[in-house]
């Protein structure tokens, strides 16, 4: 039997955390759905609930902030690099986007922002920029 290579083992590790960072990433999401919508329709705006989901949706938030960075940490240089432009430019486009998307109702040319909006933003700027990066250097 062949010793594992150093890059079998650098492509289980990162296996290993992107599931980890897939699971606590649903479980954040879940949260927030739990917090959007459990009290409205399953536990009719009880404080003392509505306060423990909350705690919930920051320790799932924390956890998935945590795997992120073990994911990130299990990257080769180029990935992580690719990932690591990718999320600047992510940052830059919504900060350019959440001024102006903030302003829309004081300009009336929308009744309300909704801020959870920016993160359809960020996730699809973050795809988008990941995978362009990718592209463009791997053909390289």
């Amino acid at each position: 039997m062949n010793p594992p290579t150093q890059s079998n083992q650098l492509d289980r590790e990162l296996k290993s955390t992107a599931r980890r960072l897939f699971v606590f990433t649903g479980t954040w999401v879940a949260s927030i759905a739990l917090l959007t919508f459990g009290p409205r329709m399953w536990w009719e705006y009880d404080v003392l609930t509505t306060v423990l989901v909350i705690a919930l949706n920051l320790l799932a938030g924390a956890m998935m902030l945590l795997a992120f960075f073990r994911h990130l940490k299990s990257m080769d240089e180029l990935q992580r690099q690719t990932h690591l432009e990718a999320m600047a430019l992510t940052l830059g486009i919504t900060m350019i986007f959440t001024v102006v998307y903030g302003s829309l109702p004081t300009v009336q040319l929308l009744e309300d922002a909704h801020p959870t909006n920016i993160l359809f933003v960020m996730g699809i700027t973050y795809i988008l920029a990941v995978a362009r990066i990718w592209m463009n250097r791997t053909s390289e």
